[in-house]
């Protein structure tokens, strides 16, 4: 990884994700989302033109990871998990605003998100989301709300 790649913000460092990291992005996941990605999905989404994968780091320790799918001028944003131990310090905001940082020509950003995950919620609501739509039964034993974010003029 190349120093460019890497952007060190305030205590922690953001950088893409590389293949090496995926045992530490499984265990964050398994920590923190009900429905994990297994391994076969995330390494995929590495090989993905489409994809864009950050991790962030605490001290050489990863504290959480986003990843996105660019297509044509739109931003979907696919997952984003803090580890619980690095909770409340700002860090999924600096994910997020890192990926909309590092995408190109983006008019609209999308995330779908439990609608009982208050936290998250609120924290799309600061950076500007709104809610859309809701996704029926997205989550299997939960429905979705759909937010976007639109970008420019």
């Amino acid at each position: 990884m190349t120093e460019p790649e890497k952007e060190r913000v305030g205590e922690f460092v953001l950088r893409h994700m590389e293949m090496r990291d995926l045992p530490s992005v499984m265990e964050t996941d398994a920590l923190c989302l009900p429905r994990p990605w297994g391994e076969a999905g995330w390494r995929e989404e590495l090989r993905s033109p489409l994809g864009l994968l950050l991790v962030l780091e605490e001290g050489g320790v990863m504290a959480g990871h986003i990843a996105v799918k660019l297509v044509a001028d739109e931003l979907h944003i696919t997952t984003l998990a803090v580890r619980p131990e690095h909770r409340r310090r700002g860090y999924a905001r600096a994910l997020v605003e890192g990926a909309f940082a590092r995408a190109r020509n983006v008019r609209t950003a999308f995330l779908e998100v439990r609608p009982s995950n208050v936290a998250a919620r609120s924290l799309y609501h600061s950076l500007g989301f709104s809610e859309v739509g809701v996704r029926r039964r997205y989550y299997g034993d939960e429905d979705a709300l759909l937010m976007s974010r639109k970008f420019g003029g």
